[in-house]
């Protein structure tokens, strides 16, 4: 884990020096974010989390660029014995890989391949006592979207990414699931500089 850690800021590190020598320099993204599956299963129902979807591109050349890209879900459930019995988790995502784009006039499309880890942290507080666990599993996806210029700096964005992790699950009846394959859908401003 630690060389891969390594590499990946080198190369982000290297992309910048790149980035400040091209006349095109890179954008930020944040924004609301959806995923169609609580692979924590914290949520009984195994319905979709919202939560929030954050990235920074570097451009190396024109069309193409590497992007850093990280989101947080926070699923959370009460199972019915008061204000001590519920269970949370915190879901974070932090990817790294290339992007290319193509701009025709306020409109710009945009793919990219990530790679990296998902962290996942849960909390089981009830009776007899509570239950912490965190892991990590790699994560690979890729996707692609749209961006909608409203001003030279600004633009309005519309994202969906597949992403895929190795987490094997267990939920309370001791059913080990595995949701590898998640869609996630993420919206909102970009900048550019």
């Amino acid at each position: 884990m630690h060389r891969f850690v390594t590499v990946v800021f080198a190369v982000i590190f290297l992309t910048g020096l790149s980035a400040a020598q091209s006349s095109d320099r890179g954008e930020l993204f944040g924004g609301f974010s959806y995923i169609h599956s609580d692979f924590s299963l914290t949520k009984p129902s195994g319905s979709g989390l919202y939560g929030w979807n954050a990235s920074a591109t570097f451009k190396v050349f024109r069309r193409l660029g590497v992007v850093g890209d990280f989101a947080g879900y926070y699923p959370g459930y009460s199972f019915g014995c008061g204000s001590g019995c519920n269970q949370s988790a915190k879901i974070h995502t932090f990817l790294f890989g290339p992007q290319a784009s193509l701009t025709e006039g306020k409109v710009t499309t945009f793919v990219h391949f990530l790679f990296g880890d998902t962290n996942l942290h849960t909390i089981q507080a009830g009776l007899p006592g509570n239950t912490f666990t965190s892991t990590n599993s790699r994560t690979f996806g890729a996707g692609g979207g749209v961006d909608v210029g409203l001003t030279r700096r600004f633009a309005v964005r519309g994202q969906a990414d597949w992403l895929n992790n190795g987490f094997q699950t267990v939920d309370d009846q001791r059913t080990s699931q595995e949701v590898h394959n998640i869609v996630r859908i993420s919206t909102g401003l970009v900048f550019r500089f």
